[in-house]
């Protein structure tokens, strides 16, 4: 038997489904109670309506079975429980995308891999640092500032340059831990100088790791301890954007920046001497 198809379904019941996407209290009412139950008073708090408002939508969406009325106070069904989590995602993604909308649209975000782009929502409170003519270091700063603050530091990347390298070089000396993985390509670049000199002498220390990758890489990206910051290539050039980063402290950012470095570690092999 044929699978039914997403837009099959949504014909059956759009109504159902623009509802709630078409009413911001009925929206807003799933998404609070998606943090457990809430008294009226409660959501009158959190959407700033009246109860003349919101009554009429929770009986909506108790007509839905989403929500019901648990001692006085309203809560999500079983089914809400499964519902509300994808609204919030969807908002949450949308919200990230729209919030530094021009970055996203500008760059390669196919290069990041599928299950992570799928939780790009973790970068929603990310600011975007941009070279301008008042500051064209911003970029470079803000890495030399992570680094500098970091007590560990792990590095996904496709390119490199001396600044880099150099910095690495630095707060390796200073006792950091460095681990970092790059693509074949980029490892056979570090043959020449100043890398090759650079890499023996790191090479040497207990606190410096650097793994190749046998997938592709099409980023930049550092995330420490504390803070993440990504850059992608600009979309339709090929070329990697060294002018504009995408930085956060947010933890969900953090721990988003340090699954995504684990998933290319796994799959990477440790290099122990400079790439021939």
């Amino acid at each position: 038997m044929k699978g039914v198809s997403s837009l099959e379904i949504y014909s059956a019941f759009h109504d159902d489904v623009q509802a709630i996407f078409r009413s911001r209290l009925l929206t807003q009412i799933l998404l609070a109670l998606g943090d457990g139950k809430k008294s009226l008073s409660d959501l009158r708090d959190v959407t700033g309506s009246s109860s003349q408002a919101l009554i009429p939508k929770i009986r909506q969406l108790e007509a839905l079975h989403y929500v019901e009325s648990v001692r006085g106070d309203y809560a999500l069904t079983p089914i809400g429980r499964l519902v509300e989590p994808e609204i919030e995602r969807l908002v949450a993604l949308m919200g990230t995308f729209q919030r530094h909308r021009m970055f996203w649209v500008e760059r390669e975000i196919e290069s990041i891999p599928l299950e992570f782009q799928r939780e790009l929502k973790h970068l929603y409170n990310a600011e975007v640092i941009r070279g301008v003519e008042e500051d064209i270091f911003a970029v470079y700063s803000s890495f030399f500032t992570i680094l500098k603050n970091a007590s560990r530091i792990h590095g996904v990347s496709s390119i490199m340059s001396p600044v880099h390298a150099n910095a690495i070089k630095e707060v390796v000396m200073d006792g950091k831990s460095v681990e970092l993985v790059v693509p074949q390509e980029l490892a056979r670049g570090l043959t020449g100088e100043p890398y090759s000199t650079i890499l023996e002498c790191l090479l040497e220390r207990h606190d410096f790791e650097i793994y190749v990758s046998s997938l592709p890489i099409r980023l930049g990206m550092t995330v420490t301890d504390e803070y993440l910051s990504l850059g992608l290539y600009k979309r339709d050039t090929g070329t990697y954007d060294t002018a504009t980063d995408l930085v956060s402290t947010s933890s969900a950012a953090v721990a988003w920046g340090e699954r995504l470095f684990q998933y290319y570690k796994a799959n990477a092999r440790a290099l122990h001497a400079p790439p021939e």
